[in-house]
C-alpha cells in the first residue's frame, strides 16, 4: 500500500511521515510540500519527499498520482490574508490533488473545528451542528470538504481537529509566548473559559484508525479532539510558568480588546503582515469550545492515546530543548 503525506515539511504533515513511515515503511510513505530545504532534510533522513506546489496542477498530476491513500493536510491555516490566498491553497490544491486520486483510492482530509466557531461559548459540538464560517480560513477549508465529498467513487474521510498540538507545534503556544515576551499577552475576560485540544499523536491515532477501518470511515465526518477540556487560561499560565516566565497576566475586558483589535485590523490590508492582534484572535481566547467525539468513539472506537495535560508537558520538554531548530 503506497500512502501520500501532503504538508510533510510543516508540523501535522511532518509527524505523518514520520509515523506511518514506521508503520508501513518508508519506501511506501511519500511526502510532498513547499519547503525545499525542510524536504532536503528529511530527504537526508531516508525519507521520499516531492517537493513543489499543490496549486501546480502539472506538478500534482505528474509526480502524486497512482496512491493508495492520500492524507491531505496542507494548507494556508492563518486567521489573516486575502480570500485568493486562502482559495487557491485550501481549494485549489484540494481539486487538483482530487483529481489525480483514482476510484481505488482513500482520501483522508485533514479539516477544522474553527468552522464551528460563532463568537459565542460552544460546548459539545457535535459534527451535524450548525456551522459559522468567520473567516477566510474556515470558508475555505469548509469549500474543500465539499469538494471531498462531493468526488464521485472515491471512498475519503473528514477529520475536523480542534487546536492541534504536541512535539514540534511552531504555531499555537509559540504565538502566546512570543506575544508574552513582547508584553502583550491578556487574559481575556474573566480567563474561565473552557476549551479542548487536540494532540498531534491522537489526530495520527485517527488517521490509522481510518485507514484501518476504511469501510466504516468511508464518506464521514468525524471531530477529533483530545476528549477533555481544560481552564484555557491556567493552562497557558502554567505553560509560561513551566517556562520559567514568572510574570502574572494582567487583565483586560474581552470589549476593549475586541475594540483594539478592530483598530488593528483597520490599519492593516489583507496583504499585510498579520496584525498584532485580531477580532477572531482575541474572541479564540475569550469564548468556551469543546467538541463532542461521540461519533468517532461509537464508529471507528478512537480512544485518545493521551490527555490534553501530557500533550502540553511534552510541549514544553521539547520547546525548551528543541524548539529553536524547529
Amino acid at each position: 500500500m503506497k500512502l501520500l503525506i501532503t504538508g510533510a515539511t510543516g508540523f501535522v504533515g511532518g509527524h505523518f511521515l514520520r509515523f506511518f513511515a514506521e508503520v508501513y515503511g518508508k519506501e511506501n510513505v511519500h511526502g510532498t510540500g513547499r519547503d525545499f530545504s525542510k524536504s532536503e532534510l528529511l530527504r537526508n533522513e531516508g525519507y521520499i519527499i516531492k517537493c513543489g506546489d499543490l496549486e501546480d496542477a502539472f506538478f500534482v498530476t505528474s509526480q502524486l498520482s497512482s496512491y493508495d491513500v492520500y492524507i491531505h493536510c496542507a494548507a494556508k491555516s492563518s486567521i489573516w490574508g486575502t480570500y485568493t490566498s486562502f482559495y487557491n491553497a485550501n481549494v485549489l490544491a484540494t481539486q487538483n490533488l482530487l483529481n489525480c486520486a483514482s476510484q481505488s483510492s482513500q482520501f483522508i482530509y485533514i479539516s477544522s473545528a474553527n468552522m464551528y466557531f460563532n463568537f459565542s461559548d460552544r460546548t459539545s459540538i457535535s459534527e451535524v451542528d450548525e456551522l459559522y464560517l468567520a473567516n477566510s480560513y474556515s470558508k475555505t477549508k469548509r469549500e474543500a470538504e465539499l469538494l471531498v465529498l462531493n468526488k464521485a467513487n472515491l471512498d475519503s474521510t473528514i477529520l475536523r481537529a480542534r487546536a492541534i498540538l504536541g512535539i514540534g507545534d511552531v504555531v499555537v503556544f509559540p504565538r502566546l509566548i512570543r506575544a508574552y515576551r513582547e508584553n502583550k499577552l491578556r487574559i481575556i475576560g474573566l480567563g474561565a473559559n473552557v476549551i479542548d485540544f487536540t494532540s498531534i499523536n491522537n489526530l495520527t491515532h485517527a488517521v490509522l484508525l481510518c485507514i484501518q477501518k476504511k469501510h466504516i470511515a468511508s464518506g464521514q465526518i468525524y471531530n477529533i479532539s483530545n476528549g477533555d477540556t481544560i481552564v484555557l487560561w491556567d493552562e497557558i499560565n502554567a505553560v509560561l510558568k513551566a517556562l520559567g516566565y514568572d510574570n502574572k497576566l494582567r487583565y483586560i475586558s474581552y470589549k476593549l480588546a475586541y475594540f483594539v483589535a478592530r483598530i488593528h485590523e483597520l490599519k492593516t490590508t489583507e496583504k499585510s503582515k498579520e496584525p498584532a492582534m485580531t477580532r477572531y484572535g482575541v474572541a479564540v481566547l475569550n469564548y468556551s469550545i469543546s467538541l463532542n467525539i461521540s461519533k468517532a468513539k461509537d464508529e471507528l472506537e478512537y480512544l485518545p492515546v493521551e490527555n490534553s495535560k501530557k500533550t502540553l508537558s511534552d510541549f514544553v520538554k521539547w520547546y525548551k530543548v528543541d524548539a529553536q531548530r524547529a
